[in-house]
């Protein structure tokens, strides 16, 4: 097929972006692979080395997330290799060929990347209800806007897999607009899950120590519990949907990426107890604990104190009977 089917410039900057694409996602799910794999390892056999059992709810996040993050990135590098090796005659037929793929690769990489959106969701408002001591009425707008997303997340999902299926629309891109909603939710429910996750770290910080620790462990600690690189890539991701082009390949690549990592890192703090505890009994707890300490730093300081002072006291009492008795024998003499 000749190249006159397409501008120059639109061939090469489509293209470009699915090479980059699979590129930028493959390197994001080495970095995502060597952070599970380290993972699994410390749950696996560091905690069985001391005897701790293994926490089943981990495996339940990390693993399918990881084994979705891969499926993704097979599909990915399969229609790479159908575009560039396999229909590579022309840069229309290459083009086409990634536009026109089979149903059921397209089904399968939506589905992947929606399941793995929801997941990664789900374990940031589960981390802000149990980091606000289970209180409901902490997560009950971002769950409910989690729900919400979940419908416009199916409906995204069924058009972009069947243009021609029951929904009310008929443009084949119609589907950006339900990503839309879909990612605009997720992201409205991401962001309002971190802000009170970093809300409530920092005001419980002096009630745990969080204050004493060094800046950089502050900083590290903050970015992960609440997920920021999360929230970062889907509101870079969110304005660049919307654009008819091809300009939301390289933040979909990291948002990908990061919807695996941020989970594995959050679950994998919990189950190995890395992580710092912000229920109101720890608080009280410590609270107590430090006045404690407080208290018995003070009697001990006092009590040193009573004691340099009983010495002095000695010691002045032994000199003036010394200095007695040599009086007593002068005039004797």
């Amino acid at each position: 097929m000749s190249d006159d089917a397409f501008p120059p410039d639109v061939l090469f900057a489509a293209r470009d972006a699915i090479f980059n694409m699979t590129a930028m996602e493959t390197f994001g799910d080495g970095i995502y692979s060597a952070i599970f794999w380290f993972t699994l390892y410390m749950l696996v056999f560091r905690r069985r080395e001391k005897g701790v059992r293994l926490p089943i709810s981990a495996f339940v996040v990390t693993i399918p997330l990881y084994m979705l993050a891969m499926i993704h990135l097979g599909i990915h590098w399969w229609l790479a290799r159908l575009t560039f090796v396999v229909h590579a005659e022309t840069s229309t037929e290459s083009l086409l060929t990634f536009l026109n793929q089979p149903q059921w690769c397209n089904a399968l990489s939506v589905v992947t990347f929606s399941l793995m959106s929801l997941i990664a969701d789900f374990v940031m408002v589960w981390r802000c209800w149990v980091i606000w001591d289970r209180n409901w009425k902490a997560a009950v707008v971002p769950f409910t806007m989690m729900l919400v997303a979940v419908a416009f997340c199916i409906m995204s999902a069924i058009f972009q897999i069947d243009p021609a299926s029951g929904l009310p629309t008929s443009e084949s891109n119609k589907f950006a607009k339900f990503s839309a909603v879909y990612f605009g939710l997720s992201l409205g429910s991401t962001v309002i899950s971190t802000s009170l996750i970093v809300y409530r770290i920092v005001a419980v910080a002096r009630d745990t120590g969080f204050h004493l620790e060094k800046p950089y462990r502050k900083v590290l600690e903050i970015i992960v519990e609440s997920a920021v690189l999360y929230s970062i890539s889907q509101i870079i991701f969110l304005p660049l949907l919307v654009r008819d082009d091809f300009s939301d390949a390289y933040p979909q690549a990291v948002l990908i990426c990061m919807t695996g990592i941020t989970p594995t890192l959050i679950s994998s703090r919990v189950s190995l107890g890395v992580s710092r505890d912000y229920s109101t009994s720890n608080r009280t707890t410590t609270a107590h604990t430090s006045m404690f300490i407080a208290a018995q730093t003070e009697t001990a300081a006092t009590g040193a104190s009573k004691t340099v002072n009983n010495n002095s006291n000695n010691e002045l009492a032994s000199f003036d009977s010394k200095q007695e008795k040599e009086h007593n024998s002068y005039e004797v003499v």
